[in-house]
């Protein structure tokens, strides 16, 4: 499949969510499913880990789904590291089968996808990792989604110490723990005088004053990116 990862992992959850709900297929969604599965429904007892457990429980459950219309579908990506990508899927659910009433619940989905290790030409490049659905006859947008919100924290700490090298990450983790300067030194086996100069560095490099400064400054970033 070619495009990115963020255009494939799109049109990946979207033909898995026509072709479970619309066409009534598990084939599609099996195919995809990791040998290490994890899948989380709405009901209490509604979980399964491995994928033949995965496949029976589904199999199971949804073996007498209804045929549904799929409308006002919202799909939401994040990615998360190098080989993983957070999919949530926000659609209205609408019972088409002849002879009774129409229904209409909302559906929000998560789905992890997983890079394959070893890619073949007739394998997908993804795997499916895990699956959340829930049931709803309310929408909620996606910032309010646990998931998107632990996906943006993952990618907040991902980026906040762009630019830095790994030294200096480590000095920066260890004054927002507030270690002094004394134990910082020791830490790296240095001179206090020495440590004093990289973080001089640092201040001038964001602009601020003092160590509270460059402190408050990661924090805000980290609160607010």
């Amino acid at each position: 499949m070619r495009g990115t990862a963020e255009n494939q992992i799109k049109f990946i959850s979207k033909k898995l969510v026509r072709s479970f709900f619309i066409e009534r297929k598990l084939d599609y969604l099996f195919s995809l499913l990791a040998a290490d599965a994890y899948y989380l429904g709405a009901g209490k007892n509604m979980q399964a880990e491995g994928k033949k457990k995965v496949e029976f429980f589904i199999t199971k459950a949804y073996g007498t789904l209804l045929p549904c219309n799929v409308i006002q579908e919202k799909y939401t990506t994040k990615r998360i590291g190098w080989d993983h990508w957070l999919c949530e899927v926000v659609c209205d659910l609408k019972v088409t089968e002849e002879g009774r009433e129409s229904e209409q619940e909302c559906l929000h989905e998560t789905l992890l996808f997983r890079r394959c290790k070893d890619v073949k030409p007739d394998r997908n490049e993804w795997e499916l990792a895990y699956i959340h659905n829930s049931f709803t006859t309310k929408r909620i947008s996606p910032e309010e989604m646990l998931a998107i919100q632990i996906a943006n924290k993952n990618r907040r700490n991902l980026h906040l110490y762009d630019g830095l090298t790994d030294r200096e990450k480590r000095l920066v983790r260890m004054l927002r723990n507030g270690m002094p300067i004394r134990d910082i030194a020791d830490e790296f086996g240095l001179a206090e005088i020495t440590i004093k100069k990289a973080l001089a560095k640092l201040y001038h490099r964001y602009n601020v004053k003092n160590r509270s400064r460059l402190c408050a400054y990661f924090d805000a970033q980290e609160n607010n990116y």
